[in-house]
């Protein structure tokens, strides 16, 4: 996670101040006993990176020293750079079709918005072409560009130091099959990354939600980080208002509520100033590309219903509290 960028979180509370300095004096001392390769020394003089750390980790310095030593260990174990730069999951596109989702455009506050729909999953089709490795890999590509690449602009846009994605993710149409164990090994996998990205949650709004998915969160809450937990709103139908609260309207999908329609399809568009106008466009299978558009068309018509096993109640404020 390295978070090089023309803008820097100005850090002035005290206790922060001497938490930071404390930090640094321990990572000091397990740079000189491992090998430079293992902590790059430049770490030291990256307030912004090791700033999350400490915060993930309450200003606890033993535990944020554990938290990054574990970080540099796995880096090292999983040869991140090397997925960021080759890794590519050949399955991606009709894990798009199962799964969809992506980023697309900026909040009010400038954070990149990455949206997932889960009612059009399919536990015979997922399982069949992706590990838990393959989704923790893939994953894991996904984040490091958001740090090295999407975060910076977003940086340059907004003046100031953008560091978070906001995510947007729809139960609407998700049946038992979420809760099968298979899943929940395949959340638990992506749940450990928190572990290793501290704070690239900046907010989330899970909207449709009914009794499934409450039954689904009392099972997984225990895989988040509280701190994470306290940053997503829970909303049934009436999620409009929430959304656009921060979103503006024409950065907002139309099946949210918002007045966006990309040609490609929102869920699939990457939109947003990260996105080259001369960029090569991939070659993508036209069955792929026909499936994409009947998602989108299914979204945009308000097709996609909810399971007869699901029951959503809405809450007259539109968000609904969850038992923590």
């Amino acid at each position: 996670m390295e978070i090089s960028n023309d803008f820097h979180e100005s850090i002035k509370d005290k206790k922060e101040i001497e938490a930071l300095d404390k930090f640094k004096a321990n990572l000091k001392e397990i740079i000189n006993k491992k090998d430079k390769a293992f902590i790059n020394p430049l770490i030291l003089s990256d307030n912004d990176t090791l700033i999350l750390f400490l915060r993930a980790r309450k200003l606890n310095v033993k535990k944020a020293t554990q938290m990054i030593s574990d970080y540099f260990q796995w880096r090292e174990n999983i040869k991140l750079d090397e997925i960021y730069l080759n890794y590519h999951f050949k399955e991606k596109h009709r894990l798009e079709l199962i799964f969809p989702h992506g980023f697309h455009k900026l909040t009010k506050d400038g954070y990149p918005i990455y949206m997932q729909v889960m009612g059009h999953y399919k536990p015979e089709e997922f399982f069949k072409i992706a590990t838990p490795e393959d989704i923790s890999n893939y994953a894991t590509k996904v984040i490091e560009t958001a740090i090295r690449e999407y975060f910076k602009i977003c940086s340059q846009i907004k003046g100031s130091f953008i560091y978070g994605i906001f995510g947007v993710i729809d139960f609407k149409g998700i049946n038992s099959s979420i809760m099968s164990k298979k899943f929940y090994n395949y959340v638990k996998a992506i749940a450990k990354l928190q572990d290793y990205y501290p704070e690239i949650l900046s907010g989330c709004c899970v909207i449709n939600s009914g009794l499934l998915f409450r039954t689904f969160y009392a099972a997984c809450k225990v895989l988040i980080d509280s701190k994470t937990r306290k940053k997503i709103k829970v909303y049934g139908t009436k999620y409009q208002q929430g959304l656009l609260e921060k979103i503006d309207k024409e950065n907002l999908p139309k099946f949210f509520g918002g007045a966006c329609e990309c040609p490609e399809g929102c869920l699939f568009s990457n939109a947003g100033p990260w996105k080259k106008s001369d960029e090569v466009k991939e070659k993508i299978p036209e069955d792929i590309l026909k499936r994409r558009q009947e998602i989108t068309h299914i979204m945009n018509t308000g097709k996609l219903q909810a399971s007869p096993e699901d029951q959503i109640k809405d809450n007259e404020k539109g968000e609904i509290e969850l038992d923590d």
